[in-house]
């Protein structure tokens, strides 16, 4: 019982932390974003934006997948000189990501004109290329650091570094914004992308800051190039994984639109009905995986160092109370959708066609926030080459469904693809982890419990609303979100009630 906690208490200390945080630089986010569009406009913001698929494919390749190899064997070392063995790891993710972003800079910004022209059709992002060339080493950098401290579950500190990563970039580009004023000039894109620049330097600053200040290191005398090995043998399927679904979302983005013209609608109908999907019903959708996201991230190093010191019933566990977490919120989720989804539309955006999808997207969320969690656990015990051909087999049936069926059927077609390539990778994760950990879904507890639950405080918040919006038609919004309040307290109460025992058992 003992590992139990010792292995809970810091994963959801950290959960708690990455997840508050992730609001906070959401809603920075959110005001930072209104400035933008106040002071660089709508094209500015075009231009500025049209970047972040270069940035994407390049974070793929020399960053993000070394962050999570990295974050799993600083969490597997062990032994008297495990500090040693977590330095030596993270010098060699520096090592490895440093060569690789530096040549991946080095090609950006010497072909920054001809990825702009012929590549991103703009020629104005040119500038921008070669400034997020610059920022790349830091990127990399930055993704080692916290890779290596959500290896050993201290999650505060690179919790912290992104809120000042956000706050660096809010300021640098206020400054800048307020010198160009004073000189009679605008604020122009290429500031902009400046102050991400000057925000990866000041983040990656307050990691050394960090980790110099707080870490003590020891001499540990091996051989940096198995270590390097194992880095690289757990970050190119990874690598290659999120490469696919950079690939999958561009491909969507061309594809879509021209295959809902084929069922018969205009260009500008098509375009409509995918930016009304994509920029208005799915961030709904994905707004509560902050909790999940967070969840996994330090879900991955706690099962690796279990798993590295044969603690298989702590595996089981952690495992098993993530998952029912994130069945938990989806069926929650699910019946918020379901029951407030069309007024959320028809409210917040002034679309009743976001509100529809929103309804029929909400079947998502038990599976979309399950895999996050469960891909999380099996890359977590070394099975990222088992995620990648699951991940493969999900995008090849979200694809069949768009170039096949789409024609057909029209847009319905892709959400459908979406629900039921979802609903195939999150069995298949289940399956492996049935097989390699014993994990298993009890009905009532997992699923059955959550149902009824939704259910009663769903009725209930949802006849409060159609009460509360007969009575006061003018406070329409106001009263949908204490509606889903009212909803939500009363969910987490029952659950409370229920669960208070089993938890702290």
């Amino acid at each position: 019982m003992k590992s139990n906690s010792k292995l809970t208490s810091p994963l959801i200390a950290g959960t708690i932390i990455l997840t508050i945080t992730g609001f906070l630089n959401k809603g920075i986010g959110f005001f930072y974003r209104i400035f933008l569009s106040n002071t660089i406009g709508e094209e500015g913001m075009g231009i500025y934006q049209l970047v972040f698929p270069v940035v994407g494919v390049c974070m793929a390749v020399c960053a993000f997948s070394f962050q999570t190899a990295i974050s799993r064997y600083v969490a597997a070392a062990s032994g008297d000189n495990s500090s040693g063995q977590q330095h030596l790891i993270l010098r060699c993710g520096f090592l490895l990501t440093g060569f690789l972003s530096c040549i991946l800079a080095a090609v950006v910004y010497r072909f920054a004109v001809p990825i702009a022209r012929y590549i991103l059709l703009e020629e104005r992002c040119a500038d921008l290329l070669k400034i997020v060339a610059l920022s790349l080493p830091f990127s990399s950098l930055h993704a080692c650091g916290c890779g290596y401290y959500y290896g050993k579950q201290k999650a505060s500190v690179p919790a912290f570094s992104q809120v000042v990563e956000q706050v660096i970039r809010v300021l640098s580009v206020w400054i800048i914004w307020k010198v160009r004023t004073e000189q009679g000039l605008l604020l122009t894109p290429a500031g902009v992308m400046a102050g991400l620049l000057l925000s990866e330097i000041a983040s990656d600053l307050f990691l050394f800051l960090c980790y110099f200040s707080t870490e003590k290191t020891k001499k540990y005398k091996a051989s940096m190039l198995p270590i390097m090995k194992d880095i690289l043998y757990m970050a190119i399927p990874l690598t290659a994984n999120r490469l696919l679904l950079n690939i999958l979302q561009s491909f969507e983005a061309i594809m879509i639109p021209s295959r809902l013209q084929l069922f018969g609608l205009t260009n500008s109908s098509a375009l409509s009905i995918y930016g009304v999907l994509t920029g208005m019903a799915m961030p709904f959708l994905f707004f509560p995986s902050t909790l999940t996201n967070s969840a996994a991230v330090m879900l991955l190093p706690a099962v690796s160092r279990a798993q590295s010191n044969e603690q298989n019933h702590t595996i089981h566990h952690a495992s098993n109370l993530s998952i029912r977490f994130c069945l938990w919120l989806g069926i929650f989720c699910t019946g918020v959708f379901l029951l407030f989804g069309k007024d959320m539309g028809s409210l917040i955006f002034h679309s009743e066609l976001a509100g529809s999808y929103i309804t029929i997207l909400c079947w998502l969320c038990p599976f979309l926030y399950l895999t996050t969690t469960t891909a999380s656990i099996l890359n977590g015990i070394g099975h990222t080459t088992t995620v990648f051909f699951q991940n493969m087999v999900s995008v090849t049936i979200r694809l069949a469904f768009v170039v096949f069926l789409i024609p057909r059927f029209g847009i319905i077609a892709y959400l459908w693809g979406v629900l039921f390539s979802e609903f195939i990778l999150a069995v298949l994760h289940l399956i492996t982890l049935n097989r390699e950990s014993g994990i298993s879904c009890p009905f009532f507890q997992f699923i059955f419990a959550p149902v009824c639950f939704t259910i009663l405080s769903g009725a209930i918040a949802q006849w409060m609303n159609h009460t509360l919006q007969s009575q006061f038609p003018q406070f329409s919004l106001w009263i949908l979100c204490f509606s889903i309040l009212i909803m939500t307290g009363l969910f987490l109460l029952l659950s409370f009630i229920t669960n208070t025992k089993k938890l702290t058992h």
